[in-house]
């Protein structure tokens, strides 16, 4: 249950919107009566456009000037959707204070730190009570769906079984030292010359008799695949170019004799295995479409509600109403 439920607050954050009764200030939106304010507004539009300025968009000009009135639309709307998704959520009944630490317990247990949960709250915007009641709602919305059978799974598979392909892949194993003379932002620093040497000095190890997945849980600077001795599967095309063409360059069991360079560093590389190209059978995937399936049927039970609620609504949207008056003009 909880899985589904982490979607549904999760695309909240992909909304990116706050949720706040406000009474002050000129008013640009109401749901059922509840008040959306042009500052609540304001200040979730210069939040939004921050993050987008911050990956290269312009706002400047004609065309920034378009660009930021289309956030505000947009920014607008998901305030009022989501408004309207708490409203339904309360109407769902009361929780006590046990029941929300309750939900927003078995809730936390979906991330991987408190520091990854701490990311979706300060996203989102809301409070631990309000997202306990938005759980509670999708919960009770979809707790009766039946789940879905073989057969439908079967199905499923075998009009899809081709995007489940997976292509050939080569298991290596690598140790990597950064290149970074200050202007790179990597978390280690060294200049070109130091990071050679490094790998330089795993080969000399590695002709030692070195274990290759001791030496990168002990030097690889490759947070992400040190803790797994350096291991890292990829398909032709997602790895750097020069990385791709030394491991597929080796042998199994082969490391590379000289350091390989990269936008990233310097790179010691042991090539272990070559994993052709296959199709899952339908008995290895069964239970994971199944999960799949069953959490898609979810979404859209709890869609179809929200889209119902949204046209029982009594909604005012002032930014709306001004862009259907100038198109009159």
């Amino acid at each position: 249950m909880m899985k589904i439920l982490r979607f549904f607050v999760l695309s909240l954050a992909l909304l990116a919107v706050v949720i706040v009764a406000g009474c002050n200030g000129n008013v640009v939106a109401t749901v059922n009566g509840e008040k959306i304010t042009s500052q609540e507004l304001d200040k979730r539009v210069a939040e939004a456009k921050a993050g987008y300025e911050q990956q290269g968009t312009d706002f400047s000009g004609d065309q920034g000037a378009s660009l930021l009135e289309t956030l505000r639309k947009s920014t607008l709307q998901q305030m009022i959707n989501n408004k309207l998704m708490l409203q339904e959520a309360k109407k769902a009944g009361t929780l006590s204070a046990d029941r929300v630490q309750e939900i927003i317990g078995a809730y936390k247990q979906l991330f991987s730190s408190q520091e990854e949960y701490q990311q979706l709250l300060d996203e989102v915007k809301m409070s631990e009570e309000d997202i306990a009641y938005i759980l509670n709602l999708q919960d009770e919305l979809t707790k009766d769906l039946p789940p879905v059978t073989d057969d439908e799974v079967k199905k499923y598979y075998e009009e899809n079984k081709e995007q489940m392909a997976q292509p050939e892949q080569l298991q290596v194993r690598h140790i990597l030292f950064f290149v970074d003379e200050g202007d790179k932002g990597y978390p280690f620093k060294h200049t070109d010359a130091e990071a050679k040497q490094l790998a330089q000095d795993v080969i000399g190890q590695l002709q030692q008799g070195k274990d290759f997945s001791q030496l990168a849980g002990e030097k690889s600077e490759d947070s992400g695949t040190k803790v797994d001795g350096g291991l890292y599967t990829f398909s032709k095309g997602l790895a750097v170019p020069e990385f791709e063409e030394a491991a597929f360059a080796l042998k199994d069991g082969e490391y590379t004799k000289s350091p390989v360079k990269t936008d990233y560093g310097y790179h010691v590389i042991l090539r272990e295995k070559l994993i052709p190209a296959q199709t899952p059978s339908f008995e290895e995937v069964k239970s994971e479409l199944a999960e799949q399936m069953n959490e898609e049927a979810k979404q859209t039970k709890f869609s179809q509600f929200m889209e119902e609620a949204k046209n029982n609504a009594d909604i005012t949207n002032k930014l709306l109403d001004q862009a259907e008056d100038n198109s009159k003009q």
